[in-house]
């Protein structure tokens, strides 16, 4: 009967989660594809960084909005004269294109241009029931993506000559507020995830002074109420966003059924969602007045932006997505005995990739000595980047420890002619980065630019003074293994 019970219990919930989507999907799906602002609504072609700093809303703020919107979506060239740059672009900035998404951390961004600024900008999760990065970077634990977003921000931030700015919703507000702050740069957030003081400090910064740097209009951001994210972060032990908050009322068309349980938590959601954001930015306009009505919004229904896949869509679990399922739910016991599993045919790069961006570093070590392990050290990417290179721009020590004592070459260069060295010293990943100097990584090789590993430091967004005391020891360590 316990059993029964129990059973019962779990269809229940399994029943209303599916509810909540259904929901929400339906809500998403009968909301805009995407906002027309009038003419006179566009950016001027003089606007410059420092335009958006401020605490206060501002009306150029709604295309970023846009353009937050816009990273999770592909089939976009231009809002409103921002332009989305193609591969081929970000490439002839001297950036590797590949940095832009990694599937195995989640890391998604754009990079866009206005003129000569720049813009970059990082997604959150596409899963919109998914939370597990924010919570668990909010409680102190450490998230490859915030490394990714500091070391790709170095690159645009010395290929433009500093001139960008930052957004991202959700979690990648989150990585905007980080590489914000490591580029003191203007970055305008949407329901952004909290900076951890953890994370702060993973990247050598003094938070105290990062706060007051944000708090003094580097970092605003907008959310609407009830947002779960919101709701979490000032309920639980996790940290705020960093900036000034700006919130708008949820209220587009009240009801008694939005006070239905199964409503309350779906409202949670839709208020997270961008959709959801930039229509109220739209209703309320906050840069004029605060509390008005515009009078003018209009409902529009558009095209479907996310789809729940139909039954006939949901395939049989692969046994590589399997293993991918094990490493993201931490099961090491799945993951060992999926992996005995030779005959299988597999991507080993996805398979390391996966690896590199798991919390814990067993997973690698089962690989490795895996019967997968003898070509998993030397394979390289299509841009010719080792896993090396993945585990050290992520800041993953100890994987990159387990590399390099199975045989991982040190110094191989990628298709831009960087060393994993050189991609950990642009995510500013010390640890790493003196792990590869002890073990012969050679600093005075130069990239397709010219740059040597001492070169990437001197130049690095993060200035000397706004590192915290060990983290300026830990600098002048590696300065010091490079001199």
């Amino acid at each position: 009967m316990l059993l029964n019970n129990s059973t019962a219990q779990a269809q229940t919930a399994t029943n209303a989660l599916s509810l909540i989507k259904d929901s929400l999907n339906l809500y998403l799906q009968n909301s805009f594809a995407g906002e027309t602002l009038s003419e006179r609504d566009k950016w001027p072609e003089d606007i410059t960084r420092s335009d958006f700093h401020g605490r206060d809303s501002q009306h150029k703020d709604y295309v970023l909005a846009l353009l937050s919107h816009g990273v999770y979506h592909n089939n976009w060239n231009e809002i409103q004269g921002v332009e989305r740059l193609t591969k081929e672009k970000v490439t002839q900035l001297g950036i590797d294109a590949d940095l832009l998404t990694d599937d195995a951390t989640g890391f998604q961004a754009n990079i866009c241009r206005f003129k000569d600024l720049y813009i970059i900008c990082f997604a959150g999760s596409n899963d919109l029931v998914d939370f597990y990065a924010n919570v668990r970077q909010g409680l102190g634990y450490y998230e490859p993506q915030y490394f990714q977003a500091v070391g790709l921000t170095n690159i645009l931030f010395n290929a433009v000559k500093g001139n960008i700015i930052c957004t991202g919703h959700s979690l990648g507000g989150g990585l905007a507020s980080i590489a914000a702050l490591a580029s003191q740069s203007p970055c305008i957030t949407f329901s952004p995830a909290g900076l951890a003081k953890n994370t702060v400090k993973h990247i050598g910064m003094d938070y105290n002074m990062a706060k007051k740097i944000a708090d003094e209009g580097l970092i605003r951001f907008y959310l609407v109420q009830y947002d779960w994210l919101d709701t979490l972060q000032n309920t639980l032990p996790i940290p705020s966003s960093l900036g000034n908050r700006i919130k708008m009322a949820y209220s587009e068309h009240d009801s008694w059924k939005d006070w239905l349980p199964h409503r309350l938590l779906t409202r949670s959601f839709i208020a997270h969602s961008m959709v959801k954001i930039v229509r109220m930015m739209c209703k309320y306009q906050p840069w004029n007045n605060w509390n008005a009505l515009t009078g003018d919004y209009e409902e529009k229904k558009g095209t479907i932006i996310t789809e729940l896949p139909t039954p006939e869509e949901i395939k049989a679990t692969t046994w590589q997505e399997s293993c991918k399922n094990a490493i993201k739910n931490g099961n090491i016991t799945e993951f060992s005995q999926l992996i005995k599993l030779n005959e299988k045919q597999a991507d080993i790069v996805f398979l390391a990739k996966q690896s590199v961006g798991a919390s814990n570093s067993q997973f690698m070590q089962l690989l490795i000595e895996s019967p997968y392990g003898q070509t998993i050290k030397n394979i390289q990417s299509m841009q010719q980047k080792s896993i090396l290179h993945l585990a050290a721009q992520s800041g993953r020590i100890a994987q990159s420890q387990i590399l390099l004592k199975n045989g991982s070459m040190v110094n191989l260069k990628d298709n831009l002619g960087n060393t994993p060295l050189h991609d950990a010293l642009n995510s500013h990943a010390l640890a790493v980065a003196e792990l590869l100097l002890v073990n012969g990584a050679d600093w005075r090789m130069k990239n397709n630019q010219g740059y040597d590993c001492r070169d990437v430091l001197d130049n690095h967004i993060l200035k000397l003074d706004t590192l915290t005391q060990e983290g300026k020891m830990m600098r002048e360590k590696i300065i010091g293994m490079m001199n």
